[in-house]
């Protein structure tokens, strides 16, 4: 693997044009990993505002596992 020196040396020895393509490739890179990164922390607002309202929703209306006695004693009992 080669460090960072020997590939700086390496682009010293690229002609101007090389070197602008080089340089375009990795700029475009870095905005490539920037937008995916801005992508990221967006979702993770997103994420922790939906977290952070978890169980605070509140109804009126009763379901039936809310009654659920009621509801078991109406079906098992015998109709009387």
């Amino acid at each position: 693997m080669q460090t960072i020196d020997d590939i700086l040396q390496q682009a010293a020895k690229l002609s101007a044009d090389e070197r602008r393509k080089l340089i375009d490739s990795l700029e475009e890179g870095l905005s490539d990993e920037q937008q995916a990164s801005d992508r990221e922390a967006a979702r993770l607002v997103g994420l922790d505002r939906w977290l952070s309202r978890a169980g605070t929703g509140h109804s009126d209306f009763t379901d039936v596992a809310r009654d659920k006695y009621k509801h078991l004693a109406e079906a098992y009992s015998d109709g009387k």
